[in-house]
């Protein structure tokens, strides 16, 4: 009897042994069919970034990273620091590395054709985010806003808060964008649609950087003393122009300062009401991961499910609209 039982018990745990080992086999198999970390397929995409010293463009870059992150994707992005000539031959070079998809933040119209029409080419899919090529070469999509709309609202702003009258200065920014060309021409039609203002000075920077800001609002601030506002193409730039307006001693009271992007050191400031007062906030991150969405769509189904044009998220911050809210949420 004792022998019976003692060959039940080893039977038994034979078999739960064996049960387990058919668990753990079955693992294997279940890894070995979705890929490493769960993936039934990784996709390889890449980003042309325009310039990562901008924080849009840098925020823009990290909402692409972590969607990929959680979402299959080998991500690699390449930084052209501004120089179209190099941002060009970055998305020549993902044309050659046979990717599955490429996103670009176009810094010309023109120049850029060339190397989308290679990726059309070679078969592979181009999704614009921040600008585009306004469909003169291959995308499947541009993620964006009306730039147009965009420099309209800022020089809208302008306009009401001056009263409708006064002295205002214009610092652009470098390049043939559409995001530059675009602004530049909402911010002359509004003024040419209020008479009672009159732009005493309308240059373009070198860069979008703090330094140009100061530099050029120095120019504008020594040429008309009087100035009622300074209109920025970016936060940066006005961040210099503000600079600019306390070094000579001008009340931050009696001059108006706006730029765009969605700097955290612009929202600081228009909370301080000191500094610069308004900017569009482009929120780069949210906008990176729309895009991200858009693109995995397109990977998954081979369409993005929308129109060419995507609307993307901004929003006027001032003393009023930014009660409430933290950095973070504008980000």
């Amino acid at each position: 009897m004792k022998t019976k039982n003692l060959l039940f018990k080893l039977l038994a745990l034979l078999l739960a042994f064996g049960l387990v080992v058919s668990a753990c086999g079955n693992d294997d198999d279940d890894d070995a069919a979705s890929g490493e970390g769960g993936c039934e397929e990784t996709y390889e995409v890449r980003y042309a970034n325009l310039a990562t010293f901008i924080l849009y463009f840098r925020d823009l870059e990290a909402g692409l990273a972590d969607f990929g992150a959680q979402n299959c994707w080998n991500f690699v992005a390449a930084d052209a620091a501004y120089v179209i000539e190099d941002q060009v031959a970055q998305i020549e070079d993902f044309v050659t590395q046979g990717v599955d998809l490429i996103i670009a933040s176009p810094g010309d119209r023109q120049a850029l054709i060339p190397a989308y029409e290679a990726a059309a080419a070679a078969g592979i899919p181009m999704l614009s985010t921040g600008d585009s090529v306004q469909q003169a070469a291959p995308e499947i999509g541009f993620i964006g806003t009306d730039w147009g709309d965009e420099g309209t609202k800022q020089s809208e702003w302008m306009v009401e808060q001056m009263g409708g009258s006064g002295k205002i200065a214009r610092i652009g920014g470098p390049g043939a964008s559409e995001y530059v060309e675009k602004r530049r021409e909402g911010f002359e039609h509004t003024m040419g649609a209020n008479p009672g203002i009159e732009v005493v000075f309308n240059q373009s920077a070198n860069s979008f950087t703090a330094e140009e800001g100061l530099r050029l609002a120095q120019d504008a601030l020594t040429a008309n003393p009087d100035l009622d506002g300074i209109w920025a193409d970016s936060d940066a730039l006005a961040l210099g122009a503000a600079t600019a307006v306390e070094e000579a001693g001008i009340d931050h009271a009696d001059i108006l300062v706006s730029g765009t992007d969605g700097e955290p050191a612009v929202f600081d400031q228009i909370r301080a009401g000191s500094g610069v007062d308004m900017t569009i906030a482009l929120r780069g991150y949210q906008w990176g991961w729309q895009t991200a969405e858009v693109a995995h769509q397109y990977l998954t189904t081979g369409s993005t499910g929308q129109g060419y044009f995507i609307q993307a998220p901004t929003i006027v911050v001032d003393a009023d609209t930014i009660e409430g809210t933290t950095n973070a949420d504008l980000r």
